[in-house]
């Protein structure tokens, strides 16, 4: 049946208010953005948001029959913590595209009829990123964050912090994925609430694109662990593999749906990614990149509206980078480690009216500062 014209007007009058653009030209406004490395991932989610807004185009513009055109495209980003996977989406979709755009935790969800939020509200979630408008939802995106958390009590994974996994409800989790990563018509509350009598409305998950993105912490170990058994090592005990953190995936680690059963996913949902993009994690260099680009100059910027002028040492910011790299969490260990070194300078600095000049440096292995 064809779209009722009021709706349809709608969505015309939405997609041309978008401008058309290339992958190159999505991928270079990425980085324009500050976004550092992952470049595979970058160029497989550039084409995700050309293909997702031509196909929406060429359906509501162009009156393409949908029958004629792909169906929508969701992906899976594998990759350890700290690599930017939610960052990425959230850049392009909804600060250089404006789409609707909501990134949803996992693993506050479960099975319908179990203590948790109803798997339906990802989409209630949509619809308030939406503005309650049902046209611009259904043509949203949504992020699955922790995504792997989801995995059943069957997970094969031998990892640092394993048993954190769903148990009971995961495998529900999963089942009701099912459907709404397919072209149906969702009835979802439109309170985030788990009152079975909160009003609701249908939604259709036909032209919405869904990114799952999840560390899977272990899964390394347990693809090294089945190398290792086919070719007649017989079983081995938890290797240093299966506890690291910072790990980088190859195509070739998340090309078979057999490691991912394994895991603790059903194939069927597994099968509902068109592509599954690996992460690697970030090197020394990017980290760097990042510090210098990102973190740094906002610290900068603060200092600079109290009229405080900020110096870092360079050797400061190497010691920062390298107890980030031990910690194996990626971008996110570097704010932390920053704000630990600068903590003693900015409340002095804050405290000491009259400051103009707060100078960071390395000192016999030691972080220390100068203010005047």
């Amino acid at each position: 049946m064809p779209p009722q014209k009021s709706y349809h007007d709608e969505v015309v009058h939405f997609l041309k208010g978008i401008p058309d653009l290339t992958p190159r030209e999505y991928s270079d406004k990425i980085r324009s953005h500050g976004y550092i490395a992952q470049e595979r991932a970058v160029r497989a989610v550039s084409l995700m948001a050309f293909r997702h807004l031509d196909r929406l185009k060429a359906i509501f513009l162009r009156d393409i029959n949908p029958d004629e055109l792909p169906a929508k495209s969701n992906i899976l980003f594998v990759g350890p913590t700290g690599c930017g996977k939610t960052f990425l989406v959230e850049t392009l979709f909804r600060e250089i595209l404006g789409l609707p755009t909501v990134t949803v935790d996992m693993t506050s969800f479960s099975e319908t009829g179990y203590v948790g939020q109803d798997v339906s509200t990802i989409l209630t979630r949509l619809l308030f990123a939406a503005g309650y408008n049902p046209v611009h939802a259904a043509m949203g995106i949504v992020c699955m964050d922790e995504f792997d958390k989801i995995a059943s009590g069957q997970n094969n994974a031998v990892f640092a912090g394993a048993g954190t996994t769903k148990d009971v409800s995961g495998l529900g989790v999963q089942r009701e994925l099912l459907k709404i990563l397919e072209a149906a018509e969702i009835t979802i509350p439109l309170e985030l609430s788990h009152s079975d009598y909160s009003p609701r409305a249908l939604l259709s998950t036909r032209d919405i694109g869904f990114i799952a993105c999840g560390a899977f912490s272990g899964l390394k170990g347990l693809i090294t662990r089945q190398d290792k058994l086919h070719i007649g090592f017989g079983r081995e005990e938890c290797s240093p593999e299966d506890m690291r953190i910072a790990v980088t995936y190859t195509i070739e680690d998340v090309e078979l749906t057999k490691h991912f059963l394994d895991y603790g996913f059903l194939p069927e949902l597994i099968g509902r990614f068109t592509r599954i993009i690996p992460f690697h994690a970030l090197s020394r260099d990017e980290l760097k990149t990042i510090l210098e680009t990102k973190v740094l100059s906002r610290y900068e910027a603060e200092f600079r509206y109290k009229n405080i002028r900020l110096t870092v040492d360079p050797a400061v910011l190497d010691l920062v980078v390298d107890e980030s790299v031990k910690k194996e969490t990626g971008a996110r260990g570097i704010e932390s480690a920053i704000a630990r070194h600068l903590e003693d300078a900015a409340f002095e600095a804050y405290s000491t009216p009259g400051t103009r000049n707060l100078n960071v440096r390395l000192e016999n292995n030691s972080v220390v500062f100068a203010i005047d």
